[in-house]
């Protein structure tokens, strides 16, 4: 008797690779892992804003390579007009590959429309938000038109997937029942980090990495480390953003220009790297859902300091593998960094602790646990 392949997933999302970021990696990482699994994924992304070259970007050359097909849409006019256009693509694929459960990555748009496809041709859906995509204060929230679409799209799903329990509580406020929540973590490679090369530095270093945008609190950081007396490490931060320039001139002022490096936009090998040779990673965030770089710095071995907000709150156990201090306190964050680096049996006891911690967390673990989802609510629909 043939073997019945699996029901297609379609993984249906608002942002994908060529950009690069903690949304696109988690979704190309986990229909990487779908594909392997026979699982056959279909990611339904929008066009992307500029053509990127693959040689520059190694995360999308990755991509390409990848046995799971890419449906791409144009994306809509606007927030409140034309998101239900890409209606007719989804239909079209569905009679293609047969999708058994529809996957949606943001709360608003997709769960939204997901909520109409699932009326016309009963498919059920799972929503991942995002993070923003829900929180109070940010731009879908804070518009009540599309917080009325974003609750509707939560409420006809089957499920509603929170990375933390910090997102849990959030979704559970805007009317979800808890039971239909379930906490499924992002997932890290935990062998890659382990095999990462040396990046060439004069000196030891720690490290911050992210978008240079205000809610990162990297001009926090920058006070923090000027705060430090003759620190031992230097100051590196990844990332790009309209905030670089800023920040620039804030190291400048507060005379630590010469030991403050601002990396720029780093993927692939060198990121590794760059997480692999850190003394200890920072995450100053003023807001944080979920925060990958966390996992990413967990994964090389890296303590963290980082500050207690969102789901900072369940990544870094304060006295464990890492210290958390009150956000927007440049003071207090200066005191757990120079405790770090004038303790090295401190910072290696925390070294110690950060495999148990991040065990669950590999990418393989989190794939088996969306595939027995999936499975369970094709069952159930």
């Amino acid at each position: 008797m043939a073997h019945k392949p699996q029901p297609s997933v379609c993984l249906f999302t608002d942002t994908f690779l060529p950009d690069v970021g903690g949304a696109e990696l988690v979704l190309h990482n986990l229909a990487s892992r779908l594909s392997e699994r026979g699982r056959r994924p279909v990611v339904v992304a929008p066009r992307p804003r500029t053509a990127k070259p693959l040689d520059a970007m190694p995360a999308l050359a990755a991509a390409t390579a990848q046995p799971y097909p890419i449906s791409h849409y144009r994306r809509p006019f606007s927030k409140r007009w034309g998101v239900r256009l890409v209606l007719p693509r989804l239909i079209r694929l569905h009679r293609r590959y047969r999708f058994g459960v529809l996957h949606c990555h943001a709360a608003y748009p997709q769960a939204y429309v997901a909520s109409t496809l699932k009326r016309l041709f009963g498919i059920p859906y799972v929503v991942r938000p995002h993070g923003s995509d829900i929180l109070p204060g940010e731009r879908i929230r804070s518009n009540p038109r599309l917080e009325r679409r974003t609750v509707r799209g939560l409420a006809d799903a089957d499920v509603v997937i929170a990375q933390g329990e910090f997102l849990k509580e959030v979704v559970v406020k805007l009317g979800v029942d808890e039971r239909r929540v379930r906490v499924i973590h992002n997932g890290v490679d935990l062998q890659e980090f382990a095999t990462a090369a040396s990046f060439s530095h004069p000196r030891p270093y720690m490290l911050a990495l992210g978008n240079l945008l205000r809610r990162k609190g990297m001009d926090v950081l920058i006070r923090a480390y000027a705060r430090l007396e003759a620190p031992p490490a230097d100051l590196l931060i990844a990332g790009t953003g309209p905030e670089l320039d800023n920040l620039r001139q804030l190291a400048t002022d507060s005379g630590v220009a010469d030991r403050v490096r601002f990396v720029g936009f780093i993927s692939g090998a060198q990121k590794l790297s760059l997480y692999r040779s850190a003394v200890f990673f920072v995450c100053p965030s003023r807001r944080e859902p979920f925060a990958n770089v966390i996992l990413e710095a967990l994964a090389a071995g890296l303590p963290v300091i980082a500050t207690a907000v969102g789901g900072n709150r369940q990544l870094v156990r304060d006295g464990h593998h890492g210290l958390l201090c009150p956000p927007e306190d440049d003071e207090a964050l200066a005191v757990a960094m120079q405790s770090l680096l004038a303790s090295p049996e401190r910072l290696e006891s925390y070294r110690q602790a950060v495999p148990d911690f991040i065990a669950p967390f590999n990418w393989e673990r989190i794939a088996d646990q969306y595939a027995s989802l999936y499975d369970e609510v094709a069952q159930a629909a």
